[in-house]
């Protein structure tokens, strides 16, 4: 694999230990939970998968970029521009 593919499994992967994360924190240590009401609110669940989803769904995009650049050489200057304007936005 390249670094590429590394780049997209580490996100992945961190992406997976953050929910588990939540979970183990909500469910199991009972942290943040108040005894009334639901723990669920499907109402809002749809804007929560839009957010987590823009945040985080563009690492399968970068391997097409890659392989569908002119100057495979400008691909590291693209992700640290991505990284940037990312970071200076949040």
């Amino acid at each position: 694999m390249g670094w590429e593919e590394y780049y997209i499994t580490g996100g992945v992967i961190a992406s997976v230990l953050v929910v588990l994360c939540l979970f183990w924190i909500g469910l199991v240590d009972q942290v943040g939970f108040i005894g009334k009401g639901s723990s669920l609110n499907l109402s809002t669940l749809p804007v929560a998968i839009g957010l987590y989803g823009y945040c985080y769904s563009g690492h399968a995009v970068f391997p097409n970029i890659y392989t569908s650049m002119a100057n495979r050489n400008q691909y590291p200057a693209f992700l640290l521009t991505r990284m940037r304007t990312k970071q200076r936005l949040l």
